[in-house]
Order: C-alpha cells, then sequence, then structure tokens
C-alpha cells in the first residue's frame, strides 16, 4: 500500500490541494485501519480519489476527523505530508503484528518506574475500584503518583495498538498489547517515544506523566488499567450495561478488565533502569 502523498487531503476551506492520488492514499489507509480497528466511524466509504464539496458532505473528511478524534491532540480535517495524524495512521494501517503469548514469568515484567512512588497504589483514591463520580462509578486502574515529566517505560515487550490519543483532563493515553495483557498507560504528556504500530521492548521509556488541567489532585500520575483480551472493542464504555462491574457499580470499561494491583505489586521485584 502506497504511504506517499504529495500534499495535503482534507478540508477544502483549510487549504488542503485534494490531488486524486493522495486522496486515494488516504482513503486506502482510512479503510485499513477502520477494518484492523473495528472502528466504521472512519471509513471512508470507498477509495474514490476524491473530496466532495461542501467539505461537510466528504465521508473521507468525516472519516479524517473521527480518525484524529481517536488518536490526535488535533481534529482539523487535514492530513498534510510529515503530519502527525499521518504517521498515526500510517502506524496502525501498516497491520500491526501479534506481540508475543509466551511473556508470562513475572522475571520478564518490569515495574513502569525505576523507583516507587511515595503513595500506595493499593490505598484509597489511587486504588483500583475506589469510588469515583460521588460512587456512581469506580476507579479502573490503579494510580502511581509521580511529578510532571517523569519517564514511563514498558512493563514488558509487546506492540502499541492505540496512541496517543486525549484521554482525561487534557492528559492523554496509549494502549500497548503486552501478549497475555492490553495495558492503558494514561494520564501522559500528548508528546510520547512511540505511537500505533511501534514494538516496545521491557523497560523501553514509551512516554511521561502528564499534567491534569481543571481538576484538583494531590499528583500528576500514571493511570495505569489492564485487560485480559478476551474481548475487543474500545476500553472505555458509555453505558452501565456494557460496563465491567463490581456490586453492581460500573467502571465504565470494558468487560475483561482486571485488576492491576498484584500484578503491580509482582512487578515491584523488577525495576527498568533509570
Amino acid at each position: 500500500m502506497s504511504s506517499e502523498i504529495s500534499a495535503s487531503v482534507g478540508r477544502w476551506e483549510k487549504g488542503a490541494r485534494n490531488l486524486q492520488d493522495d486522496v486515494r492514499t488516504v482513503q486506502r489507509l482510512l479503510e485499513t485501519a477502520a477494518e484492523i480497528l473495528e472502528a466504521p466511524e472512519i471509513d471512508p466509504k470507498g477509495v474514490d480519489g476524491k473530496i466532495s464539496r461542501p467539505s461537510a458532505t466528504s465521508d473521507t473528511v468525516e472519516a479524517i476527523e473521527a480518525f484524529q478524534s481517536r488518536f490526535t491532540s488535533a481534529v482539523d480535517g487535514i492530513i498534510a505530508p510529515g503530519s502527525q495524524t499521518l504517521a498515526t495512521l500510517l502506524g496502525v494501517a501498516v497491520k500491526v503484528p501479534t506481540a508475543p503469548e509466551n511473556v508470562l514469568d513475572v522475571s520478564q515484567w518490569l515495574f513502569p518506574f525505576p523507583t516507587f512512588p511515595a503513595e500506595s497504589w493499593e490505598e484509597r483514591p489511587r486504588a483500583f475500584a475506589s469510588p469515583r463520580a460521588g460512587g456512581a462509578r469506580l476507579h479502573a486502574g490503579c494510580d502511581l503518583y509521580f511529578p510532571k515529566g517523569s519517564p514511563i517505560h514498558a512493563v514488558a515487550d509487546g506492540v502499541v495498538t492505540r496512541g496517543p490519543y486525549p484521554f482525561y483532563c487534557e492528559t492523554f493515553a496509549l494502549e500497548i498489547d503486552h501478549g497475555p495483557f492490553l495495558a492503558r498507560y494514561g494520564e501522559i504528556q500528548s508528546k510520547t517515544e512511540v505511537i500505533a504500530g511501534a514494538t516496545v521492548r521491557a523497560g523501553q521509556k514509551i512516554a511521561s506523566v502528564g499534567h491534569l488541567i481543571g481538576i484538583h489532585v494531590p499528583s500528576d500520575m500514571l493511570h495505569f488499567e489492564l485487560y485480559d483480551k478476551s474481548l475487543s472493542g474500545p476500553l472505555t464504555v458509555a453505558s452501565d450495561s456494557g460496563s465491567a462491574m463490581m456490586n453492581g457499580v460500573p467502571f465504565m470499561r470494558r468487560k475483561d478488565l482486571i485488576d492491576p494491583t498484584l500484578k503491580l505489586n509482582q512487578w515491584r521485584e523488577n525495576l527498568p533502569p533509570a
């Protein structure tokens, strides 16, 4: 599949040139990404090399903006040569290799930081299943308090399947398939060391701790979630009925969510190099 475009594709009013060959390339990439991710909203609904006028009626522009909403920090309806959107789209559309399934030995897994946080991830409000939103939902991960900019390391070998994408209070997230588990590294900075499609090694720096805007918390942090991969699809869900539950209270997360506490306790024996 061609991955080169010579000029921008997308919204006419934003200056896109929409050369036919470039539009076809973008449409093919979006089509492939939609299939891989099982995300019909980013399907351009055809490869015809055309962007209709006005842009608001274009299925391709709609697909571009849906992709940007999911994976990038800016939604402008434009894909330009060398842009973050194009790089991320290429990372997704190139068939993502399968992460090794045999990464089960505890000695092969690492804690995501070279030191321990001062506050325990086993205690509220940092702990898994702590109440959120006045008890209307539960905390879907463990929070590891570290200052903004602290380097975050991959807990095992794996493949980045999504991100970085907007997550919570102006922070971002990465999703990495680590073989037996899928991990979401949340509340990170927008600029990461890896993007969707990249292969990572255990202990590799992948991101930095972000800073929450619009909310008062004791510290910046890594919000760490784990899934057992028995299901597929988006990790965050919108309805109680589709959510993992505990004692009748939803996490608002996919039903294969698991508690990362015991894993983090095991991995603390193996720290990545600073």
